[in-house]
């Protein structure tokens, strides 16, 4: 990581671009996503014949495939460094490990009991221990549930296996297509619970992992159908944010500024609060100074690797290539290397590098 000359770079930039000066556009008419983002589907929507034939084939080359990880690693990132677990918050992890140690007393007394099993691989992603996550997942794939493979393909996208994720997430849509109200419970990040579906966030899921991957038209599916599923306005953020990202570099600047008119200024969002902040910084409402100073803010938390993504995002679609990498490496000095944005911004640098 070149953090001396990426902080370096960033003091010396003014504001913060919005969307209408993003410069010109890619090509491609405004593509017509309708309903997506005015008001939640309370109800599953029909399923859309163009993420049918995504579920069914959505294969393709990694972005990059590296050294194998140490055996004492997590993974190896999408630019050759060696990923070690994160280190676990001190104010929840006695709590995390608590939650562990009760998850593998429920695994003992019920061994074939599918709930258990899923509590058991979440407590254990929780503290740190994803490759545990996805043996443990793996040994229940008999149960042939897409709660399995939905867990599965996420910690392995956070472990940069791009490909294998995808795949995972494919069978996890075809899985639950009939049962496409199959709640799932979310924990937010300020202690909270909401419920989203499955789904939801399979669809979501692999519209992120086909974005990091640069498969950028099949993520804007993908997205599309997730938004047009969000039952609660974290949902909707989230998956509006990252429709939006695909959405400007396959159709150009005016389907994005399209697809950003129709947006509401939902404050009921809690986790996807900054995604919600972010889109309005890109429609010109939220202040580019503000933007700036939450990426800029002295903790390395997961909001300011977002926000950091965003602005090196906006620089790169100007093709501003310096700048932007600046930016995306800012966004890497964060020490919990599994956010999304994250791998954003890894993906970013890793698409930068690997050009002649």
């Amino acid at each position: 990581m070149r953090t001396d000359t990426a902080a370096k770079s960033i003091r010396g930039q003014g504001t913060v671009p919005t969307v209408a000066g993003m410069g010109r556009t890619t090509g491609g008419g405004v593509p017509r996503f309708p309903g997506i983002i005015h008001e939640p589907m309370r109800q599953p929507a029909a399923t859309s014949a163009a993420l049918l034939l995504l579920l069914a084939a959505c294969g393709g080359r990694p972005l990059r495939y590296t050294v194998v990880a140490p055996a004492n690693a997590q993974a190896v990132s999408l630019l050759g460094d060696t990923l070690w677990s994160v280190p676990v918050d001190p104010g929840s992890g006695p709590e995390a490990v608590e939650r562990l140690r009760q998850a593998r007393a429920e695994v003992a007394r019920s061994p074939t009991n599918l709930l258990a099993q899923l509590h058991l691989a979440r407590s254990t992603a929780a503290i740190g221990r994803l490759r545990e996550a996805v043996d443990l997942l793996t040994s229940a794939m008999y149960f042939q549930d897409p709660q399995v493979f939905r867990y599965r393909g996420e910690y392995l996208l956070r472990l940069r296996r791009l490909d294998l994720a995808i795949a995972d997430f494919r069978l996890a849509g075809q899985l639950s297509m009939g049962a496409q109200g199959l709640p799932e419970e979310v924990e937010r990040t300020d202690g909270t619970r909401s419920v989203s579906t499955v789904f939801f966030r399979t669809i979501f899921l692999l519209g992120v992992a086909l974005y990091c991957r640069g498969d950028f038209a099949a993520a804007g599916i993908a997205l599309a159908e997730a938004a047009k599923r969000a039952l609660t306005p974290d949902d909707m953020a989230q998956s509006t944010f990252w429709l939006f990202l695909a959405v400007r570099r396959t159709s150009g600047a005016e389907a994005a500024k399209l697809l950003l008119a129709g947006m509401k200024d939902d404050r009921a969002a809690s986790d996807g609060f900054h995604e919600q902040a972010l889109l309005l910084g890109f429609r010109g409402m939220l202040p580019s100074d503000t933007v700036r100073a939450r990426a800029m803010a002295s903790q390395a938390t997961a909001e300011r690797t977002l926000y950091s993504y965003g602005i090196g995002y906006v620089l790169l679609m100007q093709d501003r290539q310096e700048e932007a990498e600046s930016w995306f490496e800012h966004a890497r000095l964060s020490p919990d290397w599994t956010t999304l944005p994250y791998l954003a911004a890894e993906s970013e640098l890793a698409r930068m590098r690997m050009r002649p």
